[in-house]
């Protein structure tokens, strides 16, 4: 197949090779090229700055449903941090298992500083902003239950808010299970290659546009001021645009580890990959949508920047990446199959370029031992992770398929519609 392919390509003369991968040529190469640069001129300047530990109490908040079995371990992650002032508020979101029963009984052995229970699920939102009320400082952690830290996260985490622009700061993930079978190290090698890498680059162009759920921190003042959490999936990554858009900066915190579970299954995966690609629809294509609006009295260059970013890269590359196969497809039939292979051997090459960088950069997290999954991730990113992006794209701009998603409590749903 490789010798086909060689073969192939040494037939064409550059017009014939350009009609042929115009997509690789003008799209992904240079993405590549430019993300790959852009990591390694943040490495430099990341070596050039400081940031001393911030000496200040912090809150730092727990939400969950049905959490039972990670809310201990959480807990207990946060008893050996190296930042010693911290406020534990626990969040129970009308759990049906025994989340309530372990919260009270970290609570009486004086782990946890306030615990709330809603006795009725009323979502995710709507269990942040109650716990908001209640977290006494200025800086706001906030992470699932299943989260656990390592003993310098929330000192690495906070550092960044010395800087007084700064409204909103990203933790780095990594996947707690990641060796549990195929999809989890599929998942690891994700975390590390795409989001850690990709956020590293968003934040230091200054166009990042989610602190995840799962670990991140605000400035109260900064969350009060916008309204806290809205309904809906995709919460995270809502409030952080309007954050921004409220003209705070938001960083990353590359060095602040936590672990959180990944879905273990296939189904689990795209269940959760279809919600989170839908809320990109709905919030940055239409949602903010008025940030195009050169005459919106906040209108900011960075924030165009920062969502075109998004819709160019994952939507529009997503959908024209499948439109050029079939292009591709129409106009060679089966000997499509030979550019297709070409082109996922220089994914894998692109991809081998980056995981050599995640392993220089993130030794810690020993990224080597994932190595061999390489040429399977390749695959799975390139076709079956983009096209899950893809119908989840098409699903949410046709049907609006997010406005009926089970994350958010069914009578939730009907009292937002109502206004």
């Amino acid at each position: 197949m490789l010798a086909d392919v060689i073969d192939i390509i040494n037939q064409m003369d550059i017009d014939t090779f350009f009609f042929m991968f115009w997509y690789l040529i003008i799209f992904d190469a240079p993405r590549y090229l430019f993300s790959l640069i852009a990591i390694i001129f943040s490495l430099v300047l990341e070596r050039k700055s400081q940031y001393p530990a911030l000496n200040k109490p912090v809150s730092l908040m727990l939400v969950g449903h049905n959490e039972a079995q990670g809310l201990e371990r959480s807990i207990l992650s946060l008893v050996e941090q190296t930042h010693r002032q911290i406020q534990i508020v626990v969040v129970d979101d009308g759990s049906s298992d025994n989340t309530a029963y372990v919260a009270n009984r970290l609570k009486q052995q004086g782990y946890i500083d306030v615990f709330l229970s809603t006795g009725i699920r009323g979502g995710k939102a709507a269990a942040l902003n109650l716990g908001l009320e209640f977290c006494r400082h200025e800086i706001i952690v906030c992470a699932d239950m299943d989260t656990s830290f390592d003993r310098d996260a929330i000192e690495r985490l906070t550092s960044r808010f010395v800087d007084p622009s700064v409204g909103a700061v990203a933790g780095n993930l990594y996947p707690r299970n990641s060796f549990y079978n195929l999809i989890t190290r599929l998942q690891a090698l994700e975390y590390l290659m795409s989001i850690s890498l990709g956020r590293r680059f968003t934040a230091m162009m200054g166009i990042l546009t989610i602190v995840s759920g799962a670990f991140g921190a605000s400035r109260k003042q900064a969350l009060l001021a916008v309204g806290g959490w809205d309904v809906g999936p995709g919460d995270d990554g809502n409030v952080t645009y309007k954050l921004r858009r409220s003209g705070w900066r938001i960083n990353f915190a590359h060095d602040a580890w936590a672990a959180t579970n990944v879905p273990t299954t296939t189904t689990g995966y795209i269940k959760q990959r279809m919600r989170w690609n839908r809320s990109v629809i709905r919030y940055k294509f239409r949602k903010f949508r008025s940030a195009y609006h050169p005459g919106w009295y906040r209108f900011s260059f960075s924030d165009i920047v920062a969502l075109s970013n998004i819709l160019f890269f994952q939507v529009i590359l997503t959908i024209s990446f499948f439109s050029y196969l079939l292009w591709l497809f129409y106009q060679m039939g089966s000997a499509a199959l030979y550019i297709v292979a070409t082109i996922s051997i220089v994914y894998l090459i692109e991809d081998a370029i980056s995981f050599i960088a995640a392993c220089l950069i993130y030794r810690s997290r020993e990224p080597e031992k994932l190595g061999v999954y390489l040429l399977a991730s390749t695959v799975f990113e390139s076709y079956v992770a983009r096209g899950i992006r893809f119908f989840a794209y098409i699903d949410e701009l046709i049907f609006r398929r997010s406005f009926r998603d089970t994350f958010v409590p069914l009578k939730v749903k009907h009292v937002l519609e109502r206004f």
